[in-house]
């Protein structure tokens, strides 16, 4: 899988300004080894965890991947999206100048244009954090240092690099520092203490890490805790709702109803078999499987679906009741032609008239 991603998480040289007031730094951009993240960010099913991902020598400094940091844009934190034609006038801060492999590092020399982001650096904002495209491999292992890992990175095409408070990197992944003049000698870092960025403090490296670890504990257990909230109104919920149908199904309607639907299909199956036999049988499906047993037990009316029962003791029914008709026809017609004979005969009178008295007297 190929996906962007954003790494956030000292060796010494000077920075210099331009004429222009532009500053030019180095730095480490990257470095080899294994990288957490979480699995939202690589599209991992599951609940959210940390994922432990590799980054090898060999992917890290492939000369194809090396050549993708010249001339890229740096910015001032990392925009929603890679950096592009249509929005790198509205984030980009500087670009870089070149890369080279320092180590187990990736060595960036970057000039910085834009005011608000020096000032930043100024201030202590100095990690460095490289956006770009990478391939994902599942390809469990160990690294060389002994830490297990999940996923390969694989393929990595720089596309920014971004000055950020914290790097994914570590504290290895910032700008060099040369003690400069109105850069205090102890490096501090702005800590976000909330997850809308809306609160900060700086602090010096140190305590950065102890309140970082603090707030993202408590975070954690504040995600849990919603979480199982959210599970317990689901669940109240849904018995509710249970509860409800339940209601529904043994009130005296819904039973009436029942008995109506059993009643109605025990009258078709009649007609369907004449010496239906329900004796037993409680739901219409259970009648219609055991005529259609009856009526064609060539077949395995068990296995069939409901859906295909009831089509087929449908069809049947509506064929019974043509029969009927034609039957009734019939009859009808039978009838009617019998009248039209009758009619035809000559008629014997036996009301005891005086004809009748004489032809029982033998007169003439």
């Amino acid at each position: 899988m190929k996906r962007m991603t954003i790494d956030e998480a000292f060796k010494p040289t000077s920075r210099t300004l331009t004429p222009e007031g532009f500053l030019c730094v180095k730095g480490i951009a990257a470095r080899t080894g294994v990288y957490q993240y979480l699995s939202s960010e690589l599209d991992l099913d599951g609940p959210e965890r940390i994922v432990n991902v590799y980054r090898s020598p060999e992917e890290v400094f492939a000369p194809e991947s090396m050549a993708t940091y010249a001339d890229k844009d740096v910015t001032n934190d990392h925009p929603d999206d890679l950096v592009d034609s249509t929005t790198f006038k509205e984030v980009s801060s500087g670009h870089v100048r070149g890369a080279a492999q320092q180590g187990e590092n990736v060595e960036v020399d970057l000039i910085i244009k834009d005011q608000s982001a020096i000032d930043d650096i100024d201030s202590g904002k100095a990690e460095l954090s490289p956006g770009y495209l990478a391939e994902y491999v599942h390809a469990p292992g160990v690294a060389p240092d002994g830490t297990p890992y999940e996923y390969e990175q694989r393929d990595i095409q720089i596309n920014h690099v971004a000055v950020v408070a914290a790097a994914r990197g570590g504290k290895v992944a910032r700008i060099f520092d040369h003690k400069p003049k109105g850069i205090t000698h102890m490096a501090t870092r702005k800590v976000f203490l909330d997850s809308k960025k809306s609160r900060s403090i700086i602090l010096d490296e140190e305590a950065a890490t102890v309140v970082e670890d603090a707030v993202a504990a408590l975070q954690k257990f504040a995600d849990e805790e919603s979480e199982r909230a959210d599970k317990a109104e689901a669940t109240k919920d849904e018995a509710e709702e249970k509860l409800e149908e339940a209601k529904k199904e043994t009130s005296d309607t819904a039973i009436g109803l029942r008995v109506k639907a059993t009643l109605d299909t025990i009258a078709l199956a009649s007609k369907v078999v004449k010496s239906f036999d329900a004796k037993g049988l409680v739901s219409p499906l259970e009648i219609k499987r055991a005529a259609m047993a009856q009526l064609k037990p060539t077949r395995d009316w068990a296995s069939k679906s409901e859906a295909y029962v009831t089509a087929a003791f449908d069809a049947a029914a509506d064929e019974a009741d043509e029969e009927d008709e034609d039957d009734s026809t019939k009859t009808n017609d039978s009838l009617r032609q019998f009248a039209k004979d009758a009619n035809k005969a000559p008629k014997l009178t036996t009301d005891g008239s005086e004809a009748y008295n004489k032809f029982l007297r033998g007169d003439k």
